[in-house]
């Protein structure tokens, strides 16, 4: 199942993206989560746990204090389940002095995005207390959310389906970050059919599809980004795919005689004829043959 249609599946036929027109987000919490350890020791398994809507999608960052290497959350993009559970799990990384590793959980959800953040300490020798669970609670953006729509056209010989991976661009101030989605949540776009709906996001923030397969007969696309604004009526951007160039077959390469350095004519009966009644001779260099157009 592709992005939309697994997103759409979280609110049925409105679906986690409707955004159509301009709505502001309000505060009601859209989902909680779970950190399963307050205080790790290196080498501990970390666990997040995100509840929400089934089929929500999730993005978690973990930042060690004064780095802004993540920490490690190999699967900390994805969709809630039918239950509405998204788990992260990873191993702690060692570190030298007691340290706070940020937690920040995104939510993309029917009303728009919606963020929270929590932290946790990583002790490198003393063990940590059991158990010493903490917990997250979601908020929606304050901020203006709009959603889109996208279609694909195609020239006329170009069919089939275009299929796209996205990076969503959140972008309302101090609520920021960039959300590459996992390999299973791409977009695919029939060619000439029906508009895809998009994320409903802050004002301002970007959606970059890359054109990961195109359609039969088709041309390769350059990326597209999208940007949600305030307009009337609901936005829709058009992919074009255009006609693949007909394939040239290559100027044949002549073959040259090695001692003359000239070109030689590919060999025939009437050449051979006019070489041996003319008695054309050649010497020391050898035969120069003259080519017919």
């Amino acid at each position: 199942m592709t992005l939309l249609k697994r997103l759409l599946a979280a609110g049925g036929a409105a679906g986690l993206l409707v955004g159509l027109g301009a709505t502001p987000a309000f505060a009601t919490s859209p989902f909680t989560a779970t950190i399963e350890l307050a205080c790790a020791n290196p080498d501990d398994t970390q666990t997040i746990t995100v509840n929400s809507a089934a089929n929500a999608l999730i993005h978690i960052e973990v930042t060690i204090e004064g780095s802004t290497v993540n920490d490690g959350t190999k699967n900390g993009t994805g969709l809630t389940n039918a239950n509405g559970t998204f788990t992260d799990q990873w191993t702690v990384t060692d570190v030298s002095t007691t340290t706070t590793a940020a937690v920040e959980i995104w939510a993309l959800t029917l009303q728009g995005v919606a963020e929270g953040h929590g932290s946790f300490i990583i002790q490198p020798t003393t063990p940590c207390p059991s158990p010493n669970t903490s917990r997250i609670s979601g908020s929606f953006i304050e901020a203006t959310q709009v959603g889109g729509e996208v279609k694909k056209t195609c020239d006329a010989g170009v069919t089939g389906d275009a299929v796209f991976t996205a990076t969503i661009h959140v972008n309302a101030g101090d609520f920021s970050t960039t959300v590459s989605l996992p390999e299973g949540l791409e977009l695919t776009l029939a060619c000439n059919g029906d508009s895809e709906t998009l994320p409903k996001l802050p004002v301002g923030s970007t959606i970059t599809l890359h054109e990961t397969t195109r359609p039969a007969g088709a041309a390769a696309g350059a990326d597209t980004t999208i940007t949600m604004a305030v307009g009337e009526g609901v936005a829709v951007t058009t992919i074009h795919n255009t006609k693949a160039a007909a394939a040239v077959s290559p100027t044949p390469t002549a073959r040259v005689l090695a001692q003359t350095g000239r070109p030689v004519s590919p060999a025939s009966v009437p050449w051979l004829a006019i070489v041996l009644l003319g008695g054309v001779a050649a010497a020391g260099a050898g035969l120069v043959l003259r080519r017919r157009n």
